[in-house]
């Protein structure tokens, strides 16, 4: 026999041992190469190196994985954490055909903040709402101050370059934010509560920003309480610190017209405009369209356009389809400059 079974406990203890020290060794090189993988994106992907990104100024664009029924990955599962908004795909396209000439574009989702964010340990993924959102917007304020650039939404259509807005942002050395359309209740605060306020969806900022790391302060003492609830979309607490920092000139806040949240007129542009035939009334400076995209999942009347296909968008007859074939139609026949080298890593 090769194994004699007046040893077997030998042999059992060697295999116990084995197993033990290989557990150990798999604990201790996994920190390694956490460690190693933030090391290479920050030196070569992110920090302005020569080798990648062409020491172009950031843009963020992060996108939300859900679980959903929109498209099935089998019958059997009948849901699937794919996007699945066949219109974002033509959304973000157009903002990579505007800007990817002089921007790094970076696309990110919930696990890309391990990635970037030195020593952060929280788990999105784990977490439910109004939890999640709260520590999503903490991650990205976080990634601004790490690397600096400009955060910009996946459901904005982009009609023209940023970097014009953003260099010009950047020449008062110090962050900018964006009006969008208010949805406080809290009259406590407000006896008439103002149509606008400021908000970080769309934003931009120096890195290192002192303006920056006062908002990452605010954030993480809210995000320390016990329990969660919606007070905080209720009272939209960052906005009134963000006006706070306006007024002790800290930021800056850029017109909502400019994004597409606001007419010409100064009324707002909410998701029944963006389904109606009737064109956009848009300033002529509006660099883009931004789309509640987080809305047009939630309202059951307009849910039919989210499961378009790409094809099926264009067709629709309504003033956001028609802006997105005016984008896309431009992007296809814009001949691209050999010369210039676009730049858009997904992490």
């Amino acid at each position: 026999m090769v194994f004699s079974t007046k040893n077997i406990h030998y042999y059992l203890l060697s295999i116990g041992v084995i197993f033990t020290a290989s557990y150990f060794a798999n604990k201790m090189k996994q920190p390694f190469e956490t460690n190693d993988e933030y090391e290479m994106i920050r030196n070569y992907v992110l920090n302005d190196s020569p080798l990648y990104g062409y020491n172009r100024p950031k843009l963020w664009i992060h996108s939300k994985y859900q679980i959903n029924s929109r498209k099935w990955k089998s019958f059997g599962s009948r849901t699937s954490s794919d996007l699945n908004q066949p219109y974002l795909h033509l959304v973000i396209q157009s903002i990579i055909d505007k800007c990817g000439d002089d921007f790094h574009i970076c696309l990110i989702d919930d696990e890309s903040f391990s990635k970037l964010i030195p020593s952060w340990d929280v788990d999105i993924s784990n977490m439910g709402e109004p939890h999640k959102q709260l520590f999503r917007e903490m991650a990205m304020m976080e990634i601004l101050y790490n690397y600096g650039g400009m955060i910009v939404p996946n459901s904005f259509l982009c009609m023209k370059n940023l970097k014009p807005l953003y260099d010009q942002e950047m020449l008062n050395n110090k962050p900018f934010v964006c009006e969008n359309v208010n949805k406080s209740v809290d009259l406590m605060q407000y006896k008439n509560p103002p149509v606008f306020s400021a908000s970080t969806y769309f934003m931009g900022s120096p890195k290192n920003d002192a303006g920056i790391s006062s908002i990452i302060s605010y954030m993480k003492n809210r995000n320390a309480r016990a329990h969660f609830t919606d007070e905080y979309q209720f009272k939209n607490d960052v906005a009134t610190y963000l006006r706070t920092m306006k007024e002790n000139n800290e930021i800056s806040i850029l017109d909502g017209a400019m994004v597409g949240v606001k007419t010409s007129k100064g009324k707002p542009i909410i998701l029944d405009h963006l389904m109606e035939q009737q064109p956009l009334d848009l300033v002529p400076a509006c660099v883009g369209l931004y789309i509640p995209s987080d809305e047009l999942l939630n309202r059951t009347k307009y849910q039919w356009f989210v499961a378009l296909s790409e094809d099926e968008v264009l067709e629709t007859d309504n003033a956001l389809a028609d802006m997105l074939v005016n984008a896309v139609s431009v992007s296809q026949i814009t001949p691209m400059n050999s010369d210039i080298h676009r730049s858009v890593a997904s992490i």
